[in-house]
């Protein structure tokens, strides 16, 4: 089954009011899928969506085969686009429009399989000690379990407007992404720091965080 959506635009239908909690979830436009599931694609073309008063833009949670061109994203307080688990995703000739959020683009927990071509990162991402158009391989609840690192990520023909401090992706848990002919620095985080982040996520010592239940932290074949 494939989901199309063209010469749309997509708002936050219950703006966050001064509650900017990251346990929200709110977004313009959003998509998962659990294995067990019905498999679908989503095709979105010529869109508007707007994540302002949410977390995020666009939110895709254990989703394949994705498929976003042309497209207008504005950010919420987290992110322009939020990815969480899942494989096969590209965006082409899109606009990622920081609204004062954390990153432009956030893509987390085991995802693979990501292409951005002739994409542009506008206005500043939130804060230059954390933060960068892209952040691969960041701390997400799944990862109380050892799960697969972020990979096969490629950036083709990328470029930046109104932001000074170029950072186009920060490395965590992830493989360094393959950049070809766009604007931007990486910026890889020692393995060290991130396996000491990782253990003191997992035992709380950060801050209120959630516990999913063992049955949302299985590794799937799918994810290998």
């Amino acid at each position: 089954m494939i989901r199309k959506f063209k010469h749309q635009k997509f708002t936050v239908k219950n703006p966050e009011k001064g509650d900017r909690s990251k346990f929200t979830d709110a977004n313009a436009l959003g998509f998962g899928w659990r294995p067990g599931g019905k498999r679908f694609s989503v095709e979105i073309d010529s869109c508007e969506i707007d994540g302002a008063g949410g977390s995020e833009g666009l939110k895709l949670s254990f989703c394949h085969d994705i498929v976003v061109k042309n497209s207008t994203i504005l950010g919420g307080y987290e992110d322009c686009v939020d990815i969480v688990r899942g494989s096969n995703i590209s965006f082409e000739n899109c606009k990622f429009i920081s609204q004062g959020s954390a990153q432009h683009i956030t893509i987390k927990a085991g995802v693979k399989n990501v292409s951005f071509k002739k994409c542009k990162f506008i206005n500043p991402f939130r804060s230059v000690i954390n933060g960068a158009c892209i952040d691969l391989g960041n701390w997400a609840d799944y990862d109380d379990v050892d799960r697969p690192k972020t990979r096969s990520i490629s950036i083709d023909n990328c470029s930046m407007e109104n932001i000074r401090f170029k950072a186009l992706y920060r490395r965590l848990y992830a493989e360094s992404p393959e950049v070809n002919s766009s604007q931007g620095f990486g910026i890889k985080v020692p393995n060290l720091f991130v396996r000491i982040f990782w253990k003191m996520q997992r035992k709380g010592w950060l801050g209120e965080r959630r516990r999913f239940p063992e049955s949302w932290l299985k590794v799937y074949d799918i994810e290998k």
